[in-house]
């Protein structure tokens, strides 16, 4: 899969694969903006290289499919495969290969520290998982996310500069999994235990990191933003 740049940033940019009808849908978009060089523009490419995409001639750039996809009022996944977003904002891409599922891997970053600003929710690139492998595990593949992990406190089990794939439907808390949370405005990874007042013991796995406990009159400001079902690192 081809790098560029995006944001001084190293992301992937081309989508696996051509059909008719994505061709079909790609020119609705373009017939909905307007004019193909108006679409060209809102893309970032030439109207001759927007027509290559929408006749398969070459490669779509992905980020500047979904600006066009915005700007004429559309989802993503529409354009790429003519499904509705889910109530979960399509955070999976379906891919036109059925076996795999492409997941954005986001520019926030959950901090395993003492807690990071929540980042924007920019794609900065597609990471494919098998869709067997994510429902064998009952990970529902339009709910997932991927995101970078900043900090030291969950060591060993999680490091600093891992990858978590954050199930976003999960809402409910089980003792002592391992959850993204939102507090106030930072994102936190921790392990939760439940504790028999109710109270939410917030858990470091790096034993230098003291736990925080949060009361069960406060539990309600601990905002579950997803639970943590895979990890992966570079070696």
């Amino acid at each position: 899969m081809a790098k560029a740049s995006e944001g001084g940033k190293s992301v992937s940019t081309y989508v696996p694969g051509y059909t008719d009808d994505f061709g079909q849908r790609l020119g609705l978009l373009i017939d909905s903006v307007g004019t193909l060089r108006k679409a060209g523009e809102v893309a970032g490419v030439t109207d001759e290289q927007l027509a290559r995409w929408r006749d398969g001639a070459s490669k779509p750039n992905l980020f500047g499919i979904e600006r066009l996809a915005k700007a004429a009022g559309k989802s993503l996944d529409w354009v790429m495969y003519g499904t509705v977003a889910s109530a979960h904002g399509a955070q999976a891409h379906t891919s036109v290969m059925p076996y795999l599922n492409f997941i954005p891997r986001r520019t926030g970053a959950a901090s395993a520290g003492n807690g990071a600003l929540v980042d924007n929710e920019q794609a900065l690139d597609f990471v494919a998982f098998q869709t067997r492998w994510l429902r064998r595990k009952g990970i529902n593949p339009a709910a997932v996310r991927l995101l970078n992990i900043r900090g030291d406190s969950m060591e060993p089990t999680i490091r600093d500069g891992d990858i978590a794939l954050v199930d976003t439907s999960i809402n409910d808390i089980i003792d002592n999994a391992i959850y993204v949370l939102v507090v106030g405005n930072r994102l936190l990874i921790k392990r939760i235990h439940i504790l028999m007042s109710g109270a939410l013991r917030l858990i470091s796995d790096n034993a230098l990191y003291p736990h925080e406990d949060v009361p069960a009159s406060e539990a309600e400001f601990v905002r579950v933003s997803g639970r943590v079902v895979w990890f992966g690192r570079s070696i």
